[in-house]
């Protein structure tokens, strides 16, 4: 008889197994977060960006109540509603309407008889109306001599406006935009080719010399005059950088949908529709997504891009068109081998979304194909190892599974927070009955993450304010030490590392206090504009630097509770390895004479080509040998 496998029902059973995540993690936000969160004064602009990423939070007419008593505006107010989140709209008071009583009139006393009180009158209100009118006379007077005076000024102005663009030229973006500041001070006609020669010039100028909120406004006025206009192209290059350096992205934005481009050039088409994709694809706006990522022609180099995103798309749960994404993600790996291969990285990511599609389909031959298309030296490669580890373990092939364990604790991936990793290697020697080293995974599980779990717990308690979670992993990351000195372990800190979402906020907040600096030392030639700007710098800063600090502390919170979680999977299998343990016991009584078949300890398959060769595992690691460990770990379970 073959070894009964009598424990991987059970513990498969109670871990559960996951469900893996998308690259792009999305958190879910009670409404008790929500209201604590008011209750710490964080502006409704930032609530709104977290809320965007949650589902249903099912508020009360009490709940919209406290919310608005903690200073909620109308504006979260209506986003909370018109999105679904609110259970019972508050409907509007009936104040009522009741006529209302007509005061009566003056009563008009008997006209005056008096000759001489009526003259005296009359000369008065002449008096009166003479010096008015001479007042309004002297007003026109002065304003057409202020109206000359502009006039003349801008005359002046518009022959600077050639100096200020040669400055640029020379690399002085500054003084051109002071110049381009005091001709647009001078409210010149906003339909005049001249404002939107400054308009541009000012936009530009400051783009070049990295302030892009300061740019922002500009290069978006200049976009909103017409594609017809000269400088349409070159605004809107400026604008897709700015987005991406400042995640600048307004609604204002939707207004470049109304603008005939089909005239333009094809390459400049491709990558205006794929930027209008990507902005109502981040506001949930699938259709117009569809649509517009629809229109990359099938020879640009973003079409790759374009097909990924469209995929991307297609798998959300409220689209839900998974034979299309699936076809679209191979599309565009084909895409971006032929038209553009120098970016690797919508290949990789169409390799990852093709497997984790297979996986959830119980496809797992076609889930390991893929995950083995993530090539080694890729920084996603530790994903996708992982992954096939919970891949080998479903379809019971466990030596694979446990060449998929020997290369996640390899040096290379020493820094990604796999605390599952454990319990899921603990399960598979379970089940072949190798109870010793089971226990081993166990306790390094317990070593290595529960034992650092009070830490973390003590951090979340006394850590109150987002921007504080933000510095912490901030400081911890650019000092490159060990967290243990701001209460928080390592461990815990590479999680929220290994967050794409963390690093884009990161990213975005360190350009905005680049930004800060720079308009810091040049606020003479910006004058009031630069002080605008400046504070528009530090309020978007401040609005990052919150959602950034929330995510952070979401991403903790989710690590404790996971931790909570796979602590009880631990203790469950502790268990079940005790009791297979005493089973073996008996049955090594009732069968004194069996012996376990023997195999090459340690030792793992290395595939070079399609030739197989085998290699004793002498304690070191090499990069081109990740990945392709392969176990020789016969069951000891005793028959029967």
């Amino acid at each position: 008889m073959k070894p009964v496998r009598r424990y991987k029902s059970l513990v498969f059973t109670a871990l559960a197994l996951v469900v893996l995540l998308w690259s792009t993690v999305a958190f879910a936000l009670t409404k008790d977060e929500l209201i604590a969160l008011k209750e710490q004064k964080v502006p409704d602009a930032v609530i709104i960006n977290v809320v965007k990423s949650s589902g249903p939070l099912n508020l009360t007419k009490a709940d919209v109540e406290k919310l608005r008593a903690l200073g909620s505006g109308d504006d979260l107010i209506k986003f909370l509603t018109d999105n679904g989140h609110v259970l019972v709209q508050t409907a509007p008071k009936d104040g009522g309407s009741g006529d209302g009583e007509v005061a009566p009139a003056d009563e008009v006393g008997p006209a005056e008889s008096d000759p001489d009180a009526l003259a005296e009158d009359a000369a008065r209100k002449k008096a009166e109306d003479d010096a008015r009118i001479k007042a309004e006379a002297e007003k026109l007077r002065k304003q057409d001599e202020v109206r000359k005076s502009q006039e003349a000024e801008l005359n002046r102005m518009v022959a600077q406006l050639a100096e200020a663009e040669r400055l640029m030229q020379r690399g002085r973006n500054m003084a051109a935009a002071k110049i381009f500041l005091e001709f647009l001070s001078l409210t010149p006609d906003p339909d005049s080719d001249e404002f939107y020669r400054a308009k541009f010039g000012l936009g530009k100028a400051l783009f070049r010399e990295g302030v892009y909120s300061g740019a922002a406004g500009p290069v978006l006025e200049v976009l909103q005059k017409g594609a017809e206009k000269p400088n349409f192209v070159e605004a809107f290059y400026m604008l897709r950088t700015i987005t991406r350096e400042t995640n600048y992205q307004p609604p204002q934005l939707e207004d470049l949908t109304q603008f005939f481009v089909e005239n333009l050039d094809p390459a400049f088409q491709d990558d205006f529709n794929y930027y209008l994709g990507r902005f109502f694809y981040d506001y949930n706006k699938l259709d117009l997504a569809f649509k517009y990522l629809g229109k990359v022609r099938d020879d640009s180099p973003i079409k790759a891009n374009a097909l990924y995103l469209t995929g991307v798309a297609q798998i959300d749960p409220e689209v839900k068109k998974y034979r299309s994404a699936v076809q679209n993600f191979q599309n565009a790996i084909v895409a971006a081998e032929t038209i553009d291969d120098s970016d690797q990285e919508v290949r990789e990511l169409g390799f990852l979304a093709l497997a984790r599609v297979a996986y959830e389909a119980t496809n797992y031959e076609g889930a390991l194909y893929y995950y083995g298309k993530v090539p080694k030296l890729s920084p996603r490669r530790s994903t996708a190892l992982f992954e096939s580890s919970w891949t080998y373990f479903l379809k019971n092939d466990y030596n694979r599974a446990v060449g998929a364990f020997q290369s996640l604790h390899s040096p290379y991936y020493a820094q990604w927070y796999f605390p599952d990793l454990y319990i899921l290697e603990a399960t598979v020697y379970l089940n072949l009955c190798r109870f010793d080293v089971a226990k081993q995974a166990v306790v390094s599980f317990k070593r290595r993450y529960l034992d650092r779990q009070p830490l973390l717990q003590n951090f979340l308690q006394n850590t109150l304010k987002p921007e504080d979670y933000y510095d912490t992993v901030v400081s911890i990351y650019e000092k490159r030490g060990t967290g243990e000195d701001r209460g928080l372990p390592m461990i815990f800190v590479q999680g929220v590392l290994n967050n794409v979402e963390f690093h884009d906020a990161y990213r975005v907040i360190k350009n905005l206090t680049n930004e800060k600096k720079k308009l810091q030392a040049n606020l003479g030639p910006l004058g009031e504009f630069g002080e605008t700007v400046l504070e528009r710098v530090e309020n978007a800063r401040r609005t990052q630097l919150l959602e950034a600090g929330i995510r952070v502390q979401q991403v903790l919170t989710g690590m404790d509770q996971d931790l909570t979680e796979w602590s009880v999977k631990a203790d469950e299998i502790d268990f079940e390895i005790d009791a297979a343990r005493a089973d073996e016991v008996k049955r090594q009584l009732i069968n004194p004479d069996y012996v376990a078949p023997t195999a090459a300890e340690g030792t793992t398959l290395f595939v070079v080509a399609d030739d197989w060769q085998f290699w004793p595992w002498e304690g070191e690691y090499w990069v081109d040998e990740i990945a392709n460990y392969r176990g020789f770990l016969n069951s000891e379970c005793i028959e029967e």
